[in-house]
């Protein structure tokens, strides 16, 4: 299980993963994991989101809070998948 405290603090001074405003809070993605609310995924699977939508993905659940975010966030996603990967991929 990772756990890492300054990697948590560190997410409430980036930029909202949605809105892209700031202060954040860490927001721990459980989707996939087999467990409810109660099971904590790890460090890892954080996101920064401003309070009002983590609270929000907390009050209708996740899959439901993701599903309603609009498509040009997902692309956005997307592309940074992408592009992570291709520059994982194309290491000398």
């Amino acid at each position: 299980m990772i756990r890492n405290r300054k990697y948590l603090k560190s997410l409430h001074e980036e930029p909202c993963i949605i809105t892209g405003l700031t202060p954040c809070e860490a927001a721990h993605i459980r989707w996939g994991m087999g467990g409810g609310m109660g099971l904590k995924p790890d460090d890892s699977r954080t996101v920064p989101l401003v309070p009002q939508l983590h609270r929000r993905q907390h009050q209708i659940g996740e899959k439901r809070f993701w599903a309603e975010q609009p498509i040009e966030f997902w692309l956005r996603i997307l592309i940074e998948v992408a592009e992570g990967r291709y520059v994982q991929r194309t290491k000398s």
